[in-house]
């Protein structure tokens, strides 16, 4: 039974790279296609599998969300002159100081959400 199993899904497996340039990506278990029927893709970093009916479609309506942020500054280490022994002496430099920014989010009502 376990071999059986495994020679379908092997076999699967080798054609789905074949099936997968058709436009519609999914494997029927029924010969006709009604809105209901279950379908089977396999998981593999191009093709995955799904079980089950149909889901509804989402169609993002994104919103606009704005949220401060802190810029934390940033420090550099670098040679500030030299000691009587003609050694370097190092400490730390402000290069930029931090900042408040405002940063601009699309936010969908699904949880998405977008940078920018």
């Amino acid at each position: 039974m376990k071999l059986g199993l495994l020679k379908l899904v092997a076999a699967l497996v080798v054609s789905a790279p074949a099936a997968f340039g058709h436009g519609d990506h999914r494997f029927p278990f029924f010969p006709f296609r009604p809105p209901f029927a279950p379908s089977f893709r396999i998981a593999t970093p191009r093709i995955s599998v799904e079980l089950g009916g149909c889901r509804p479609v989402h169609s993002h309506c994104w919103t606009d969300s704005f949220q401060r942020e802190w810029v934390a500054p940033v420090y550099q280490t670098c040679v500030v002159g030299y000691d009587h022994c003609g050694r370097p002496i190092y400490q730390r430099v402000l290069v930029r100081a931090g900042c408040w920014t405002t940063i601009r989010y699309r936010v969908c009502g699904c949880g998405a959400r977008i940078r920018g």
